[in-house]
């Protein structure tokens, strides 16, 4: 019986999220490192592809913080069929097919706002573009993700030893206060 693993990268748990909520889209949501379609690289369509943008922290600049916030920006594409509107005469016009923007949008967002991140996560929407060409329609979604980052490994030096010494030292001694057959200390590890 093989155990259900729990994705805990966020791209890649966000890209089998995403083919959950869209089950048309069952295996075709992934995350990627580039996003960028070519002749030479046009993947089968529709697709969905989560990709990493920036990333930014708040971090003191004068001081070593083991804790601060950073914010990774990444988009969500939807890569789908280019198709052109038809006159009447069934010539191919230079407008592109209109596609449900706002449904894949409010679907999107309304999952995303439910969906618990694997490292909590906290989620912006940004805003969203639409691209088309003769390769690809592409919608594509921004966000921003925020989230507390610790640093693993607290290293705070080699650790050192307190010692206290309860016996006065010699140089410290008046000689008319020590008593007369114990003239020394105790010695002191």
């Amino acid at each position: 019986m093989d155990a259900l693993v729990k994705e805990t990268r966020f791209l890649p748990a966000l890209a089998n999220a995403i083919a959950e909520w869209f089950p048309l889209l069952k295996g075709r949501s992934i995350a990627v490192a580039d996003a960028t379609i070519t002749r030479e690289n046009v993947p089968t369509l529709p697709l969905v592809a989560v990709v990493f943008i920036s990333s930014t922290g708040d971090q003191l600049r004068r001081s070593y913080s083991e804790q601060f916030k950073i914010i990774d920006e990444f988009a969500v594409q939807f890569w789908m069929k280019p198709e052109r509107y038809t006159d009447a005469h069934g010539n191919e016009t230079p407008f592109w097919s209109y596609y449900p923007y706002e449904y894949i949008r409010d679907k999107l967002l309304s999952n995303l706002v439910r969906w618990q991140a694997p490292n909590r996560e906290n989620i912006a929407y940004r805003g969203m573009n639409v691209q088309a060409d003769a390769m690809a329609v592409t919608l594509t979604f921004h966000f921003a993700a925020t989230f507390d980052w610790c640093a693993d490994v607290n290293e705070t030096g080699v650790p050192f030893r307190i010692d206290f010494n309860l016996c006065t030292p010699k140089a410290c001694v008046i000689e008319d206060c020590v008593e007369p057959e114990k003239d020394e200390c105790d010695p002191c590890p």
